[in-house]
C-alpha cells in the first residue's frame, strides 16, 4: 500500500513539474517563435514536456571583424516562414505538439556554457519527454538540421525536414524570383514567336493540328500519373537532403510530380522519332539530307530508349533487361 502511494506521489510530482503548452503559448511572437533568454532559459529547457522543442540557436553579435552572421539571418527567415505556415495550416491541436524557440547566445550565456557551443547557427529538434523529469536541452538527444548556405535559404527543404519528424504535411509558398521569371518569360516568348511565325504558317489545317495536340496532352496526362500526384498532394519538385532535385522516386508504387513531365518528354521523343522515320521518305529530300535526318532520328530514338530503360531501373532496380 505504501509503495503504491509513493509511486502515485512521484507521478503526481512529475505531472505538476511537466512543462505544458498552456504555460508558454502566450510567449509566441507573431510568427510563432519563443525568445529564450537567461531569465526563462531554465524553465524552457528543462523538465518533462509532451511537445517537440524546435530550437534555433543563433546570434545577433558581430564577430571580431565587425561582421554579422549572414547565415543566421538567412536561416531565420526560413524558420519564421515554416513556423508561420504551420500556425496557419495545421490545427490548434497539432500546433500544441511543437514549439519553436529562438535562442540567441548573446542573450543566453547559460546555454553556451551548458552545451559547450563552438559554432553557429544550429537547428535542434528535441522529441517529447513526458515522463522524463531530468530532460534538458543540454543533455538529451536531438534531431539536427544541417545548415549550409544553400539549405539556409530553402524553406521548402526545412519544412520537409520537420514534416518527416512531426508526421504532418506543410505546404510552402515559394517567393517570387525575378531572375527565374525573366528566364521563363524569355523562353516562352521565343517559343511563342517560333510557333506563330515559323510553324503555324506551314500548317494548313490548324484546327486539326490543335485537336491533335489537345488529344496528345490528355493522353500523356492520363498515362503519366497526374491524378495520382493530385490525389496524394505530391509536390511538383522534390529534393534530397543536399537540396538536389530528385527526378524519379524509388519503387513502382510512388512517383514525384516532375515525373509527369520527364516521362511525357520521353514518350514524345520516342514517338516523334518513330513518326518522322515513317514520314521521312515522303518528304523527297536530297539523299544527303535524307541520310543525315535518318541517322539523327535513329540516334535520338536510341538515346531516348536507353535513357528510358535507365530511368525504369531507378524505379525497379531488379529489371532484368537493362543495357
Amino acid at each position: 500500500m505504501r509503495v503504491s502511494i509513493a509511486v502515485w506521489l512521484v507521478s503526481l510530482i512529475q505531472v505538476i513539474q511537466c512543462l505544458k503548452w498552456q504555460d508558454i503559448v502566450q510567449l509566441r511572437d507573431q510568427d510563432g517563435l519563443i525568445e529564450v533568454s537567461d531569465d526563462n532559459y531554465h524553465k524552457l529547457s528543462q523538465g518533462s514536456r509532451s511537445f517537440y522543442s524546435i530550437v534555433y540557436v543563433t546570434t545577433s553579435q558581430t564577430n571580431s571583424n565587425g561582421d554579422k552572421c549572414e547565415l543566421c539571418e538567412d536561416f531565420e527567415i526560413s524558420v519564421r516562414k515554416v513556423s508561420r505556415a504551420m500556425l496557419d495550416q495545421l490545427s490548434e491541436e497539432i500546433n500544441q505538439e511543437a514549439f519553436f524557440f529562438k535562442l540567441d547566445i548573446s542573450r543566453c550565456k547559460d546555454f553556451v556554457n551548458d552545451i559547450g557551443l563552438k559554432t553557429i547557427p544550429h537547428m535542434l529538434v528535441f522529441p517529447p519527454h513526458a515522463q522524463d523529469e531530468n530532460f534538458s536541452w543540454s543533455k538529451n538527444q536531438f534531431f539536427q538540421y544541417k545548415i549550409t548556405p544553400g539549405s539556409a535559404t530553402d524553406s521548402l527543404l526545412f519544412a520537409d525536414f520537420l514534416a518527416k519528424i512531426l508526421s504532418v504535411y506543410i505546404q510552402m509558398a515559394q517567393d517570387f524570383d525575378a531572375n527565374e521569371f525573366l528566364y521563363y518569360f524569355a523562353a516562352s516568348l521565343i517559343a511563342f514567336y517560333i510557333l506563330k511565325k515559323k510553324i503555324l504558317p506551314r500548317i494548313s489545317h490548324k484546327g486539326l493540328f490543335f485537336s491533335l495536340c489537345f488529344s496528345l496532352a490528355c493522353i500523356l496526362i492520363s498515362i503519366t500519373g497526374y491524378k495520382f500526384t493530385q490525389m496524394n498532394n505530391i509536390p511538383l519538385i522534390a529534393r534530397d537532403n543536399s537540396g538536389r532535385i530528385m527526378f524519379f522516386s524509388g519503387g513502382m508504387g510512388w512517383q514525384f510530380g516532375i515525373e509527369i513531365l520527364t516521362v511525357s518528354g520521353m514518350y514524345i521523343l520516342l514517338g516523334g522519332c518513330t513518326v518522322f522515320l515513317v514520314l521521312l521518305p515522303r518528304l523527297k529530300l536530297k539523299p544527303v539530307f535524307s541520310n543525315f535526318a535518318t541517322f539523327a532520328l535513329l540516334a535520338s530514338g536510341a538515346y531516348g530508349f536507353f535513357y528510358f530503360v535507365e530511368c525504369f531501373r531507378v524505379k525497379q532496380p531488379d529489371y532484368p533487361f537493362g543495357l
